[in-house]
């Protein structure tokens, strides 16, 4: 079973993005962490009681904004990027947001695109990484 709980402690959600971020992309710590996680609402990804992935959300008047998205590569092609965007989508639209908007890697821009995603904007560089903004309808 798949939950998604937003956390205050955030030293699991540290160690997925290292996990993630530095040790697979290989981003500084001064790339993957910021004031903002103090600021923002932080949520785990959750399978069978096992941190398997991590998110936060800005609040953006009427959108959010999805940040530092990632799942273990072990856990990934298994679904669980498909249901916490759809976890995602269902609180947006409870909380009456019109739009999910995101910074998506170039590569990976095709993951978001497959669940409605679309991207709009030219093709940029953020931490020396290939990006791409993309939004979604609520």
């Amino acid at each position: 079973m798949l939950l998604i709980r937003k956390v205050s402690d955030h030293m699991i959600i540290r160690d997925i993005r290292i996990k993630i971020f530095n040790e697979e992309l290989g981003l500084s710590n001064s790339d993957i962490f910021d004031d903002d996680d103090k600021k923002l609402d932080q949520f785990l990804i959750i399978y069978d009681g096992i941190s398997i992935g991590s998110f936060r959300l800005r609040d953006v008047g009427n959108s959010f904004k999805i940040e530092r998205m990632g799942i273990l590569s072990k856990y990934r092609s298994k679904g669980f990027g498909k249901l916490s965007l759809d976890e995602i989508k269902s609180h947006s639209k409870m909380v009456n947001k019109s739009k999910i908007i995101l910074d998506s890697i170039y590569d990976v821009r095709n993951f978001y695109a497959k669940f409605g995603f679309i991207e709009f904007g030219d093709v940029y560089y953020k931490v020396g990484i290939p990006h791409v903004k993309m939004y979604f309808d609520v």
